[in-house]
């Protein structure tokens, strides 16, 4: 009976979608960013993020090949009325790459650009 519940339920499913949006994810060289869950995944293993540190990861990736400042990084996910140090970018930027990175001092995703600020490589 249970079998056949289930074939019915895939049948329908098939035949008009299963009505469940897909999640949004980012997918990159064994990193899998899953924006509507909110989780990251490295290698298949989860890594626990905590919101600025998601959110940091998040943007970058979003923007690959784009070299952003720390002053651009820090109004866009600390915004601007937000009381801080861009310091903090550099703080969250490190814990991201112990996070991420297979190498921190050579690092495949976020590039250091020296003198102007980060950015996600492909």
């Amino acid at each position: 009976m249970v079998a056949r519940v289930k074939a019915h339920l895939s049948r329908y499913e098939r035949l008009i979608g299963s009505g469940m949006p897909e999640n949004e994810v980012i997918e990159i060289r064994g990193l899998k960013i899953d924006k509507t869950a909110r989780r990251v995944y490295v290698n298949g293993e989860e890594k626990n993020f905590t919101t600025k540190e998601f959110d940091l990861l998040t943007f970058l990736a979003q923007n690959p090949n784009h070299v952003f400042t720390k002053e651009e990084l820090f109004n866009k996910i600390w915004d601007m009325e937000s009381l801080g140090d861009i310091a903090t970018v550099t703080v969250h930027i490190k814990k991201i790459r112990e996070k991420i990175e297979f190498n921190t001092a050579k690092p495949q995703y976020i590039e250091t650009i020296w003198g102007v600020g980060y950015r996600f490589k492909v």
